[in-house]
């Protein structure tokens, strides 16, 4: 796949050569959901759609509340060839029963209405072994915004049996060329909605949300040299932040937003470094010999990792936030890049290199132990949903390099076709 920041991997022609595109092969998927958690099964057939409410409008609820899910990690939904076997009837134990025989621990019933200008969608999770409630919510918003209410229940349903709510209210930032140079974009989870930030004419590269989903950093060749740039998105706001020495890239927010890690040669060699968010000074944490680059601060807040040339091939290393207590990661195979923490801390996600290709892994941040997850052509850039039960990647396995999403069990689905999409961002839902 090609690389369009020099400064990002300078090192990389003297390490590894750019690979042909790969035949196609199986393709090995990877549980990103936590080992051991048990999928809840749910029959969730249409709500009822009551008079005077449009049917374009119930059927892009519905439609989207389908495909959300259908991708949620805690959620089985019921096979809905089975639930013509299911006849109605008053006594609500009976019908509980009827619901339980096809395999259904939980059922959501409910109804959607146009009421003046707004949708109203109640909606009710009952437990079948007791026939509580489990959930029961009443939603309202604009007639136009059937997606967004959809959206809002699949949230609050993964809430109901994880603790915290699911990532379809998402947005996935990227870098496409499709209208002609590389600009900033950002599309909703499942890839509907992209919408172009920057018209630059120039390369920007590496988006990074802040924690807060309201502004990101990226890369940017606006003035010449690589330096980094803030984007207020909402309200189009630009500013650069740091654009001294030849290398600024891949910045990383820390957790609580306040600060970030970046890489930068403004002292010769290229080294990780921090600053304010709001801009300042940097503070270096790196100097060994080699390359450093490619920082990603831990959810706890306490480390980071990073990709360093130091052991001889590109590896990733973990350090204390400060710098301190550096200590190797990877060690299998000679090339290990991009790494991206899961929300939990726990796993670490990453570019490594399996047979003149590039695919994904993920590490134990504790263990080390590697799963590499192999697929046709090259897999790049790996990135964790917000609940960390899907992964969002680049592959060029249809050609060009396009954007890729896991869905809860680990297969990817397509989420862009128009010219060479790349880089992927995840931020938090409710934006």
């Amino acid at each position: 796949m090609h690389r369009t920041l020099t400064a990002r991997l300078a090192w990389f022609a003297a390490w590894v050569a750019v690979a042909p595109f790969a035949a196609a092969q199986d393709e090995i998927y990877l549980e990103i959901t936590q080992p051991g958690l048990r999928r809840v099964a749910v029959a969730a057939p249409p709500l009822m759609v009551l008079p005077g409410t449009p049917a374009d409008v119930a059927a892009s609820f519905q439609r989207t509340l389908d495909e959300d899910l259908a991708a949620s990690a805690p959620i089985a939904v019921v096979d809905r060839k089975l639930y013509s076997l299911v006849e109605d009837d008053p006594r609500p134990e009976v019908l509980h029963q009827r619901w339980r025989s096809i395999g259904a621990q939980f059922l959501l019933t409910g109804t959607v209405v146009r009421a003046g200008g707004e949708l109203v969608v109640e909606a009710r999770l009952v437990d079948l072994v007791s026939g509580e409630y489990a959930f029961a919510k009443r939603y309202r918003a604009g007639v136009s915004a059937a997606p967004l209410v959809a959206h809002n229940l699949a949230n609050d349903l993964v809430q109901v049996f994880t603790g915290r709510p699911g990532p379809f209210l998402s947005r996935i930032a990227f870098i496409s060329d499709r209208t002609g140079s590389s600009e900033l974009w950002v599309m909703d989870w499942n890839g509907s909605n992209p919408k172009q930030l920057t018209k630059h004419g120039s390369i920007a590269l590496a988006p990074v949300w802040a924690p807060d989903g309201n502004r990101m950093i990226f890369t940017s060749y606006l003035r010449g040299a690589p330096a980094l740039f803030e984007l207020i998105p909402q309200e189009g706001y630009l500013r650069p932040l740091w654009s001294q020495g030849g290398v600024n890239s891949s910045a990383s927010f820390s957790p609580d937003g306040s600060q970030i890690a970046f890489a930068s040669s403004v002292d010769g060699n290229t080294d990780i470094y921090t600053m304010p968010a709001g801009g300042g000074t940097p503070r270096r944490l790196t100097t060994a010999r080699g390359i450093d680059t490619q920082p990603a601060w831990a959810p706890n807040g306490r480390q980071i990792a990073f990709t360093s040339t130091r052991a001889g091939s590109p590896q990733i290393f973990l350090m204390d936030s400060d710098g301190s207590n550096v200590r190797q990661l990877t060690f299998e195979g000679n090339f290990h890049d991009e790494a991206t923490w899961s929300p939990d801390g726990t796993r670490i996600a990453c570019t490594t290199r399996e047979s003149r290709t590039f695919q994904l892994a993920t590490i134990d941040a504790v263990t080390g132990a590697r799963q590499v997850l192999t697929g046709p052509g090259n897999n790049e850039s790996p990135v964790f949903s917000p609940d960390g039960s899907m992964l969002a990647f680049s592959s060029d396995r249809t050609g060009k390099p396009q954007i890729f999403v896991t869905d809860a069990d680990g297969v990817p689905h397509q989420l862009t076709a128009e010219g060479k999409n790349h880089s992927p961002s995840w931020t938090g839902g409710g934006q």
